[in-house]
C-alpha cells in the first residue's frame, strides 16, 4: 500500500469530519475561546477582550445594553452595569493593554494595589480611554 493510499484511508476511519469552527472576535477576528475570562458580548456576539467590545459599539453605534463581560476574579458572566473596569494596570488581555472588569469597591481597590491602575465606569469609556489602550 502506497503511503498516499494509506493516509486517505486513515482519513476515511477517522470520520472526516470538519472541525467546527472556532467563535472568532466580532472586531479583530482573533478566536474567543483562547482566553476565556477575558471573553465579552453583545448579547451573543463575541469579543476576545472588553476593548474590542468598546470599540465595536463605538464603530456599529451599537447599544449597550445587552453587554456583558467575565469578571476578572471569578470567572463569571456580569452585566456591564454590575462591574467597574480598572485602565493602566500590569495586566494584559489577548489584546494586550485592556480594561480589567471587577465587581464591586473591595476587588477595585485590591487590584490596583496589586497591580496599578485606576477605575472607570463602563459609560466612562469614551474614544480616549480607547486610543490610549493601544
Amino acid at each position: 500500500m502506497t503511503r498516499a493510499l494509506a493516509f486517505a484511508v486513515l482519513l476515511l476511519a477517522c470520520g472526516g469530519d470538519e472541525p467546527a469552527a472556532s467563535p472568532r472576535c466580532a472586531e479583530c477576528g482573533m478566536r474567543t475561546d483562547v482566553a476565556p475570562r477575558w471573553v465579552a458580548g453583545l448579547g451573543e456576539q463575541r469579543f476576545d477582550a472588553p476593548k474590542c467590545m468598546f470599540r465595536f459599539a463605538r464603530r456599529s453605534g451599537s447599544a449597550l445594553e445587552s453587554a456583558w463581560v467575565m469578571d476578572y476574579y471569578g470567572g463569571t458572566r456580569r452585566d456591564l452595569a454590575e462591574v467597574t473596569f480598572v485602565r493602566g494596570s500590569d495586566i494584559v488581555s489577548p489584546m494586550g493593554d485592556d480594561l480589567v472588569p471587577l465587581l464591586g469597591p473591595t476587588q477595585v481597590e485590591r487590584f490596583i494595589a496589586d497591580h496599578g491602575g485606576e477605575p472607570v465606569a463602563p459609560d466612562e469609556v469614551d474614544a480616549a480611554v480607547l486610543e490610549a489602550l493601544q
